[in-house]
């Protein structure tokens, strides 16, 4: 049987699994379907509530060290939601993606388009820093997090914000085929 690939799930509240039992938190979700579909895939929950994209750089030491494959990072929402500079988030990001591309690390962005009460000027500059980290280290983009289910109220919990377990189903099942071809991406460097 191969040795399963090890996927971390870097992110926040969303990655963790807001308000839900363990196995209904994304990582785990994104498991199952993953292995459903023929393929051997741990998916490392490394996502905490209220994390901005600093303090994720504060903890890339602890993913690294667990070795994996590949990579999901999702930060952005706490950042906007505090108002953190643009700027500040976007070095933040920068640094994250540049210790997985020093370390061969594929990566998948996933993106957040800020809510429209940030002011049009801070939502124009904010949306714009994940499709252009993309480009510039050439790592594929899920530009919104929320798409899959914020629209939907019978998807949310009761904060109105945070997906319920239908939620999250519907946010793993969009960010699928992306996280099969990030797992692709693995199985066929490591062969060469």
């Amino acid at each position: 049987m191969a040795t399963p690939l090890r996927i971390a799930c870097f992110g926040d509240s969303l990655t963790e699994g807001y308000g839900l039992n363990p196995g209904q938190a994304l990582p785990a979700v994104l498991e199952r379907m993953l292995n459903e579909q023929g393929v051997a895939a741990r998916c490392l929950n490394f996502g905490v509530s209220g994390d901005t994209a600093g303090d994720g750089l504060l903890r890339l030491n602890r993913v690294l060290s667990a070795s994996p494959d590949a990579a999901i990072v999702a930060f952005g929402a706490n950042d906007c939601f505090v108002h953190d500079p643009i700027s500040e988030i976007r070095n933040n990001l920068d640094a994250i993606l540049d210790a997985f591309a020093k370390r061969n690390i594929p990566v998948l962005l996933v993106g957040i388009k800020a809510l429209t009460d940030v002011g049009r000027e801070y939502k124009q500059t904010f949306d714009r820093i994940f499709e252009e980290l993309a480009d510039q280290y050439a790592v594929p983009l899920f530009p919104d997090i929320l798409s899959p289910y914020f629209g939907n109220p019978l998807l949310k919990l009761i904060d109105g914000t945070h997906p319920n377990a239908a939620g999250v189903e519907a946010l793993a099942r969009a960010l699928l085929p992306h996280v099969s071809e990030l797992t692709r991406q693995v199985s066929s460097s490591a062969k060469n």
